[in-house]
């Protein structure tokens, strides 16, 4: 005799295969998302404070190798203060010393021979503003022909800082300093990589710092003639930049956990709603405090046309939630149709739940994982 197979235990067999086949697609297509990201990050930051490698995305340099004949600069930096940062804003201020030393037989590097430059300061900060710079030592060295300048300096920075990984986000914060109007054919930077280090009272709310700063020249390529009629239309020339970075980082697993620990809960009472009498409510309050959450979250983070890591994890709490709302609406109904529930329908609807916390529990460990040791 042929056993009648009930319409209930089909749609439940085809829910249970539904979320098992969404589940696994959703954790590898969430994690090569999350794996392309950092290593889009890695890349960046690796090119920018690469002496040989184009900038992402800026122009390129005519060359890289130095013209024969070309004057040399020492320069070096001490990082003293980092007195605002703010990521949303995309800007930082700090302030440094900053010296120079240089053969002044060789290049007038501080334009004392020229009377339009006149007290004006031989460098400039790329993409941010000098607030204020005092020359607080000048010493020449007869014997040894060398010119030596000191300068404390005050400035802001704009910044682009990736966010794609926030919360476990990293970046370098980068002083590129360039001579105002010496280019790369007559004078070239030579880093002091010895003394030039950063302050172990600089603290930065919300990150670590490494101990030390890296220090490279690069060239930095100006493709504009800036109107002047001297020059060719398209005229293109390079200027010695040197580039003193630090890198700030933020904690592992304990920066997610406190971040999203409001969202875990939320979710997990989702998963406890259904032992209720009335798990609407449990269910639609979990879904304000994601949403909640997600407001605050923005707050936080400048405005980007790309996902970051916390906004895929808070996404995916509230379509788990949607999801689970929408399964405690639609198993009742199919469970008790006939008015009755049966061995099959019962034992499918906990298996039903427990694939779906199953996927929710294993997809934010993927992703943080993956995060976690991409970075």
């Amino acid at each position: 005799m042929k056993l009648k197979i009930e319409s209930s235990h089909v749609i439940l067999s085809l829910i249970l295969l539904l979320i098992i086949i969404t589940g696994i697609y959703s954790t590898k297509k969430l994690n090569d998302t999350v794996r392309h990201m950092s290593e889009v990050v890695n890349a960046n930051m690796k090119n920018t404070m690469d002496p040989k490698a184009p900038d992402p995305g800026r122009t390129v340099p005519e060359k890289y190798e130095v013209k024969p004949g070309t004057k040399k600069v020492k320069i070096g930096a001490y990082l003293e203060r980092i007195e605002d940062l703010d990521i949303k804003k995309s800007s930082w201020t700090y302030e440094f010393y900053l010296w120079f030393s240089w053969n002044p037989n060789e290049i007038d590097f501080n334009g004392k021979k020229e009377k339009s430059r006149k007290g004006e300061l031989p460098f400039s900060i790329i993409n941010g503003d000098i607030i204020k710079a005092t020359k607080i030592e000048e010493i020449y060295d007869e014997k040894n022909n060398i010119a030596y300048e000191q300068y404390f300096v005050k400035a802001s920075n704009t910044q682009f800082f990736d966010v794609s990984l926030y919360p476990i986000d990293q970046h370098d914060l980068i002083i590129p300093i360039e001579h105002k109007w010496l280019d790369r054919n007559k004078l070239v930077f030579i880093p002091d990589t010895i003394d030039s280090k950063v302050s172990s009272r600089v603290n930065i709310n919300g990150y670590e710092k490494e101990s030390k700063v890296k220090l490279i020249e690069k060239p930095h390529a100006y493709k504009s003639a800036r109107g002047n009629p001297k020059l060719d239309p398209g005229y293109k020339v390079d200027y010695s930049q040197l580039r003193m970075s630090l890198r700030i980082y933020k904690g592992g697993l304990s920066v997610i956990i406190k971040l999203f620990i409001i969202m875990y809960i939320a979710v997990i009472v989702c998963f406890i709603a259904p032992f209720s009498s009335d798990p609407s409510r449990y269910t639609v309050g979990a879904l304000f405090t994601t949403a909640g959450a997600n407001y605050i979250l923005a707050q936080k983070l400048p405005a980007t046309n790309s996902y970051t890591l916390a906004e895929i994890i808070n996404t995916f709490c509230i379509v788990i939630i949607i999801v689970m709302m929408s399964l405690l609406a639609v198993l009742p109904s199919i469970i008790f149709k006939d008015g009755q529930i049966d061995n099959f329908e019962k034992r499918m609807n906990n298996i039903i739940l427990l694939t779906m916390f199953f996927f929710f529990a294993l997809i934010n460990i993927v992703l943080t994982y993956t995060a976690l040791n991409t970075v």
